[in-house]
């Protein structure tokens, strides 16, 4: 008798335990953004599930084509000390013209509802800011990824802005990208994943 009372408090307990750290578990999963140990820099890198898709169009090339910007928001590692970085690619579907080579301007504009963040681009290549392969690189993107720090706060903002576009500095163009694929709710899902 004494051991059915013990076999049943037993699987009472594991039951209790496991309907209250089953939901919790699959909540936090789903907040925090992928993370890797990179085995080539040793830093542990986090990034958005989905990227930033700004883009404008370009009629002048073709119907219905566009000119492309994505931002992809990571976060680094490196013994405790966290970085947060945005890479940007350029790129075109349809004119290797209208690719990262014609933007001659190093830094972008992020107009993210009343504000103008202008962020200056990172002197060090991906791989010295703790990230040995691209992240997110679209398929038609040559070469590697323009790199900006950033702050978390200002990540933050970002990712609750209403409306948010993204302009190049020194572009000949000077039409801003609009947001084409939403990726904020991964950008503050990012921004506030516990350090």
């Amino acid at each position: 008798m004494v051991r059915n009372i013990q076999a049943i408090v037993g699987l009472a307990l594991a039951l209790a335990i496991a309907g209250c750290a089953g939901p919790r578990a699959a909540g936090n999963s789903s907040h925090r953004p992928a993370e890797y140990l990179d085995p080539d820099t040793a830093a542990s890198v986090a990034s958005v599930a989905h990227p930033i898709i700004f883009a404008r169009p370009h009629q002048d090339v073709a119907a219905n084509s566009r000119q492309y910007a994505t931002l992809v928001g990571a976060s680094v590692n490196r013994a405790g000390r966290y970085e947060y970085l945005l890479l940007v690619y350029l790129w075109s579907t349809v004119d290797p013209r209208l690719g990262a080579g014609v933007h001659p301007g190093n830094n972008v504009i992020l107009l993210a509802d009343d504000r103008a963040i202008r962020l200056q681009r990172d002197s060090r290549t991906l791989r010295d800011a703790g990230i040995a392969k691209p992240l997110d690189r679209p398929a038609h993107t040559r070469g590697p990824p323009r790199v900006y720090r950033i702050d978390q706060p200002t990540l933050q903002f970002l990712a609750s802005a209403r409306r948010l576009r993204l302009q190049v500095e020194g572009d000949t163009d000077t039409r801003p990208f609009d947001v084409w694929k939403d990726g904020r709710r991964e950008l503050a899902q990012l921004a506030s994943a516990a350090n």
